[in-house]
């Protein structure tokens, strides 16, 4: 009995230290936390095109599909931007990211931050982006920025270190950016700073089945609670913490991290679980807190893994997608096509989402990028753009009726069947083969309509976004969208599903009678810049800079349309790209004089020649060999 009244004691002293500390100032934050509601998407700092701080050989083709090169991380994924110019100055780089995001209706990009990285990716991640601010400020681009902060540590690392290097990164970066007003700011003027595995500044949160204890002992929340307060004090700009929940099915531990943190999100890996978002999306409405949603397109990851041992194959191994591939897997989802896309779009349209969180903007590494790529094309940014404007309640829609098709590069019945690297489905997760053996036809339209595929009839699409599915057929796809007995679209999809691919291509193709309008759009932003530059290098005419851009257009899609012919056979599109580069070479010589073409040519070939951040960095640096992590699912109580 006697035990009985203390442990009654000690709760009502944490409930009143809860209550202390719970004051108003967190609940008036979290009620002006975003003042607009935006699209927020991850992005990779170090994929960008730029000539002096990107990963390129991650993103061009010679040496994704290169026979010769290292093949520790199994690659697919080519960017398209590296099809339409060489790498770009900095600034250049980072202007055509944020504004072919826009495009794809993304209002801002988070970085994420690992404070234990060594002074390598430190240095250039502090640099990329106080540019990157530094550029939406100079080119007048509404564009906002965030933060993610990795609190990952081991007993090892002393949690003083980790709070130390937050500290001075951050107050780096306010200084560096001149307290922009770019950054993602809440209503009272708080920089909004995101954290992942949050529970690991306290010891008891470096367990991996942590929840419990933190349940049951409510003083773990307030210790780990008084942590971030000594970092918000350290910190020379007034920030607000978001904090990441795993654990989302049990209301008990959300509540008492909505004590002492204005606001919650979860990651990719947690969506599965729709009761328990559903739920955390009702707390946060009762305790008049902002609620997130995630939303993720497609997902696979590079790390190559042994069949038999089922462990990931050690750094350096030569070859995994040519030589020892049938031997190997690596780890994907299967969302079929965009529908899970649309679903969590759909979703964050109903639950009235404060903000979207998008993953990503470009982790090519993880296969769940919506920047434009042979794979993803603009599909799934054109269903994002979508979405947002019903999550706006604008009246507008796409610019036009859309029609958008899906699939898998392999023919039914050959999934896994061939002779190269293997899918292994994540943890659990459940599908149909069907699912992967279909194409999906998605509509998005103003006036209900029949829709045809390969002139077979599909059914009536109702007015806005419907999808059908139909078996995947060898060869050319087309599709036909009728109202009034009058064709009023037609769309022959540019890539072919021929079959018996010796090489796995797993990730979603996304294709859309919109593609080339984006298209254009996106290589526009970079060829402003670049004929800038040529005017007042070579005081072109405006004749000359209308044949250059005709040109540049040219090679671009015609080096896109041989890249979808042949994909991943290397050779046979090297040689297309370089039968394709000497007739631009010689389109320039017709504009340029001699001596200017020669002055053009030495710069294109030192451009050709740029490298990149090389391939050891990215292997040797911590921090930057965790950005090819694909997150496992979170265990949920």
């Amino acid at each position: 009995m006697k035990d009985h009244f203390l442990l009654q004691i000690i709760l009502l002293f944490f409930t009143a230290q809860s209550a202390l500390y719970a004051q108003d100032p967190i609940q008036k934050t979290a009620e002006v936390f975003f003042p607009e509601k935006i699209v927020l998407a991850q992005n990779h700092p170090f994929f960008n095109y730029s000539v002096n701080d990107a990963f390129l050989k991650g993103m061009q083709y010679e040496s994704i599909f290169s026979k010769t090169d290292s093949k520790e991380y199994y690659r697919t994924t080519v960017p398209l931007v590296s099809l339409m110019s060489n790498p770009m100055e900095n600034s250049d780089a980072y202007e055509f990211e944020m504004k072919s995001a826009k495009l794809m209706g993304i209002d801002g990009f988070q970085f994420e931050l690992r404070p234990l990285g060594g002074e390598y990716y430190l240095s250039r991640f502090k640099k990329i982006f106080a540019e990157y601010i530094k550029v939406a400020e100079v080119k007048n681009i509404d564009f906002k920025f965030s933060i993610i902060i990795d609190m990952k540590r081991n007993k090892k690392v002393p949690v003083s270190l980790l709070l130390s290097k937050t500290e001075s990164t951050l107050n780096e970066l306010f200084k560096m950016t001149n307290y922009s007003k770019k950054w993602l700011r809440t209503g009272d003027n708080k920089v909004i700073l995101f954290t992942k595995t949050p529970q690991k500044v306290i010891d008891q949160g470096l367990k991996k089945k942590y929840a419990s204890a933190f349940i049951k002992n409510p003083n773990l929340i307030l210790e780990l609670a008084e942590v971030y307060h000594s970092l918000q004090k350290g910190l020379i700009d007034d920030v607000a913490f978001v904090y990441q929940a795993d654990y989302v099915s049990n209301d008990v531990l959300t509540n008492q991290i909505l004590d002492f943190f204005p606001a919650i999100y979860t990651l990719s890996s947690a969506q599965n679980y729709d009761k328990g978002i559903s739920g955390l999306e009702a707390l946060c409405r009762k305790r008049n807190r902002p609620f997130i949603q995630c939303v993720v397109p497609d997902m696979q990851s590079v790390k190559p893994y042994d069949i038999s041992t089922k462990q990931k194959l050690p750094s350096g191994v030569e070859g995994t997608i040519k030589g020892r591939g049938e031997n190997n897997y690596v780890k994907a989802h299967n969302y079929k096509m965009t529908s899970v896309l649309r679903d969590l779009l759909e979703k964050g349209v109903k639950r009235q989402a404060d903000l979207l969180y998008v993953t990503s903007w470009n982790y090519y590494n993880r296969g769940s990028h919506f920047a434009p790529e042979l794979h993803h094309g603009y599909g799934m940014g054109l269903l994002l753009k979508e979405y947002k404007n019903k999550w706006l309640k604008n009246q507008a829609t796409l610019e036009e009726e859309a029609v958008i098709v899906s699939f898998k590069n392999f023919l039914p019945g050959e999934f896994n069947k061939n002779k190269g690297m293997k899918i292994n489905f994540r943890n659990k997760e459940k599908y149909q083969i069907q699912d992967m053996d279909s194409v999906e036809v998605v509509t998005i339209l103003k006036e209900k309509s029949g829709v045809y595929f390969n002139n077979q009839y599909l059914g009536i699409a109702p007015k806005g976004t419907h999808a059908f599915y139909v078996e995947k057929p060898k060869g050319k796809m087309e599709v036909k969208v009728k109202r009034a007995r009058r064709t009023i679209l037609q769309y022959s999809v540019p890539k072919e599903i021929d079959g018996k691919q010796t090489v796995t291509d797993f990730l979603t193709y996304t294709f859309s009678n919109l593609d080339e309008n984006y298209a254009r759009q996106n290589h526009d932003i970079i060829l402003n810049n670049e004929m800038r530059m040529m005017r007042n290098r070579f005081l072109i005419s405006n004749e000359d800079e209308k044949k250059w851009r005709k040109a540049s257009s040219e090679r671009f899609f015609d080096n896109l349309q041989a890249m979808y012919n042949y994909g991943i056979a290397s050779n046979k599109y090297i040689e297309i790209q370089a039968k394709n580069y000497k007739k631009f070479k010689q389109q320039i010589k017709e504009i340029l004089t001699e001596f200017n073409y020669g002055i053009w040519l030495e710069l294109e070939e030192s451009a050709l020649k740029n490298q990149g951040i090389p391939m050891w960095e990215d292997n040797q640096n911590e921090a930057l060999r965790g950005y090819n992590i694909l997150p496992e699912y979170s265990e949920q109580k």
